[in-house]
């Protein structure tokens, strides 16, 4: 740790009594209350409960089943990793760190184990039980991986003018220019893209890359490195894929960033059949505007895309052309107008307004809301047709005062450039239940102890520290942390109990049992001024 110093000593004493002076209040709150108790039923069941993979359902089931589901999921593509695996990974990430000078500032490899998701959206759900595995084990070098490929593909996007969108907005302004005239929309969907990515295909798409800008070796050997990847089990074994080291997981640092620079490549080689303002992609889902469209032309560009993916060992599943194109979270039509799109099925929720949250965020729920629906909303008509669905929502999240008008207060955008501070932030929970205004005390603090001409009075002042509260655990952290639970005491039944909260477990006093209960223990008291010894026994 590092040394103290006395220039934060008097600061450091008043945080602590900051800390303990803490008062707290007890807030009716029928919502919280009910959250409460469903908290306690979800910790007491014996059965772990398995998110969805894109709804917000949660499915409960035995551990042994998730177990069995797992195992399936992950021997179909993975094998065990030999031994010193793992060890050699982490030496090639020392060295790159250390050719960075980031030495002290990266982890060794995360062995955070695989989990799954449960695919409820697919048809064939109920007949068997498709899932998604998620590998979050990843490297600190992929954060270094993840900056150099951004600015690759930025540099590549506007170089290219290719039509490689990153979010809704960008997707609907390439609506608003392009779609005009008599068309018809084809979309496609890449079939398990992250993990069908090669080696090979990856090389391609580096390659490419190189011809528009330069890549140094080093910056290819880190992208290349992160590739590297290993699957931990909740068992705690090692896995690998089974053909090569080589994988792209979802979890990772500069996952995202790899699909891109390939689907920059993959929209190159589609540019050369189509015209390359007239498609473009998000990730793994593409989108195509026919010009003058009849069928023997529609069927040629269809089996010309399937080549196309082919060559690159892809699979791909085509629409039929149509007039309307359901894509992200807009729907778009051939006659120029768009509105909010949402998936079958999927049940819309908000933050409930009594829920344990800043109150800043709450307040502006509704707003955020509208705002968003209208920016989907090509025309008044498009909004009131989609805005009931999600006022409905919002009232059932107790929302009430609102302002749901397709003409109301919009955002206006900033168009001052704004000087950019070095910010430290102060991160305090927000519990309803607290009384004292931490925050305000906290500045008053610093505002105190720093004033001019403190030596870091800086960067420690009203304007370089500014508070923003974190949230207490979800519901889905409370989930997350059950599954966990039963998942250990089912590997390792006999060492899952804990009988030690020590934060050193080698100086428990009652070596490692300190959490036993009715214990009978024996202290000897000595009178220092008569040297009288007193013996009593006590029950814990």
């Amino acid at each position: 740790s590092p040394p103290a110093n006395k220039d934060l000593a008097a600061f450091e004493a008043d945080v602590f009594n900051l800390i303990s002076s803490v008062k707290f209040r007890k807030t009716p709150n029928e919502f919280l209350d009910r959250l409460d108790k469903d908290a306690q039923k979800i910790k007491k069941s014996s059965k772990a409960f398995i998110p969805a993979d894109k709804t917000n359902n949660y499915y409960a089931m035995e551990v042994d089943d998730y177990n069995r589901l797992i195992d399936k999921a992950i021997t179909a593509e993975y094998k065990k990793a030999q031994s010193g695996t793992e060890s050699k990974i982490n030496s090639e990430a020392s060295k790159i760190a250390r050719k960075l000078d980031l030495c002290g500032r990266m982890h060794k490899f995360q062995n955070a184990s695989a989990f799954i998701l449960i695919k409820d959206h697919k048809p064939d759900f109920g007949a068997k039980i498709p899932t998604r595995l998620i590998n979050p084990a990843k490297s600190d070098v992929g954060r270094v991986s993840k900056v150099i490929l951004e600015r690759l593909t930025c540099h590549l996007r506007e170089r290219l003018r290719l039509n490689q969108w990153r979010s809704t907005a960008d997707a609907i302004n390439w609506f608003k220019v392009e779609g005009k005239g008599k068309f018809k929309f084809l979309s496609y969907d890449i079939e398990a893209f992250y993990p069908s990515i090669t080696e090979e295909l990856l090389n391609k798409a580096i390659s490419f890359a190189n011809q528009w800008t330069d890549i140094s070796p080093s910056d290819i050997g880190v992208i290349q490195h992160c590739r590297k990847s290993l699957l931990f089990c909740p068992k705690g074994e090692v896995w690998q894929r089974k053909d090569s080291e080589f994988d792209v997981t979802m979890g990772a640092n500069d996952g995202a960033e790899v699909c891109e620079l390939v689907g920059l490549f993959l929209l190159q080689k589609i540019s050369q059949f189509i015209p390359k303002q007239h498609h473009g992609i998000y990730r793994d889902d593409g989108l195509i505007m026919v010009m003058a469209p009849n069928g023997p032309k529609t069927e040629r560009l269809r089996k010309d895309l399937h080549r196309c993916f082919n060559e690159e060992n892809l699979k791909i599943t085509v629409s039929m052309p149509s007039d309307g194109a359901d894509f992200l979270d807009v729907s778009f039509n051939s006659k120029g107008s768009f509105k909010p799109f949402r998936k079958s099925g999927k049940v819309t929720q908000y933050i409930h307004h009594r829920s344990n949250h800043p109150p800043n965020i709450v307040r502006n729920i509704p707003d955020m809301v509208i705002t968003r629906i209208r920016e989907l909303s090509s025309s008044k008509e498009a909004f009131d047709s989609a805005i009931p669905y999600y006022t409905d929502a919002l009232k059932r999240s107790g929302y009430t005062n609102f302002n749901a008008d397709f003409d109301g207060e919009k955002t206006k955008k900033r168009t001052k450039k704004v000087r950019t501070r070095n910010i430290l932030w102060f991160n305090p929970p927000f519990s309803s239940d607290v009384e004292t205004n931490i925050g305000r005390r906290f500045l008053n603090l610093v505002e105190k102890h720093f004033k001019k001409p403190h030596r870091y009075h800086t960067f420690l002042n009203k304007n370089s520290v500014k508070v923003s509260y974190s949230c207490m655990k979800s519901m889905g952290g409370i989930i997350k942390a059950h599954n966990r639970k039963l998942l250990k005491e089912k590997m390792n039944p006999d060492t899952a109990k804990n009988t030690c909260n020590c934060r050193v477990k080698a100086s428990c006093p009652l070596n490692g049992e300190c959490l036993s209960k009715s214990l009978v223990y024996e202290a000897t008291i000595k009178n220092q001024r008569r040297g009288v010894p007193l013996r009593r026994n006590d029950r814990g």
